[in-house]
């Protein structure tokens, strides 16, 4: 079996021009070239896969065959990642993190969380983010292991010790259950403890340090999510995050309950990272942005 040499970027960044463009003029006066060097390059390129890249029985323009479509494709694939490789190396070379890592409670408002992810790419789009979503003191125990370099937290679940902290804007928690929940029908609800609660708990911490429990019949989920289609198929009732159920509450699917025995409030949120590991220059625009998207109370190291 005969296989092609290898093929140069030029050649494929040169067909993909051929076939953005439309024509062979149009790529040759983009890429600063003469029409025949850019025909010269196509045929070359043939010849060297065997195929016919092009069907030439068309004459106005320049139109793919079949195994032109699927050649495009790859080279579009390989373009794109040499690219890429040249992008991270530059980065790399002035100093940036090969990869910022950030462990993000759950509770926090997600559409806030990703209009400030969203400045943080268009900023530095060579450095990737790897997020992990957590529950309570799961943030604290990525941060002091090292797995990520940032993480955004509960304040009541983060000893800060050896950690250099920020405070900012925390999220409030309020009290629901399903529209058809007997809580949600009695009106003052002074019989909470009495009834199933969903509890989001650590999935490591067991002490009820790390969730708010009033019931004495409980179901533990690890995730928010879980909790919510519980809470909305009428299973318990639970503490939320407001942002998350407030379309559920404006549209029925749940109701806000009044909980003597639950005080209201809002659940405080930090920015941490170790004392002795500081992140980089992405990372450190990154908290500083997420300071000023979501407000600073005090910094504490």
């Amino acid at each position: 079996m005969k296989v092609a040499p290898a093929l140069s970027l030029d050649q494929m960044q040169v067909l993909l021009t051929v076939v953005d463009t439309g024509s062979f003029a149009a790529a040759g006066r983009k890429l600063g070239r003469a029409t025949s060097a850019i025909s010269y390059a196509i045929d070359t390129l043939e010849n060297q896969l065997g195929l016919d890249l092009f069907d030439r029985e068309t004459r106005r323009r320049p139109t793919l065959s079949q195994a032109g479509q699927a050649v495009v494709i790859e080279a579009r694939a390989v373009v794109q990642g040499a690219d890429m490789l040249r992008a991270r190396v530059k980065a790399l070379v002035e100093g940036l993190e090969a990869e910022v890592t950030i462990a993000v409670d759950q509770i926090m408002p997600q559409y806030r969380l990703a209009e400030t992810l969203g400045a943080f790419h268009q900023e530095f789009p060579a450095v990737p983010l790897r997020i992990r979503m957590e529950a309570l003191g799961g943030v604290e125990r990525l941060v002091r292991s090292g797995e990520t370099q940032i993480g955004i937290g509960g304040a009541l679940h983060m000893n800060t010790e050896g950690l250099t902290v920020t405070q900012i804007d925390g999220v409030r928690i309020i009290p629901v259950a399903g529209a058809d929940h007997p809580l949600a029908r009695e009106g003052f609800n002074t019989a909470a403890r009495d009834h199933l609660q969903i509890v989001v708990a650590d999935s490591v911490e067991a002490d009820q340090r790390a969730c708010v429990i009033i019931s004495s019949a409980t179901w533990r989920v690890s995730d928010l999510t879980s909790a919510h289609a519980l809470l909305v198929a009428g299973t318990g009732w639970g503490v939320m995050p407001e942002p998350m159920v407030r379309e559920d509450i404006a549209a029925g699917r749940l109701v806000h309950l009044d909980v003597p025995d639950f005080r209201e409030g809002h659940y405080p949120l930090q920015i941490a990272h170790k004392v002795n590991t500081p992140p980089g220059p992405a990372g450190h625009w990154l908290i500083e942005r997420l300071t000023g998207d979501f407000g600073q109370e005090a910094t504490i190291s």
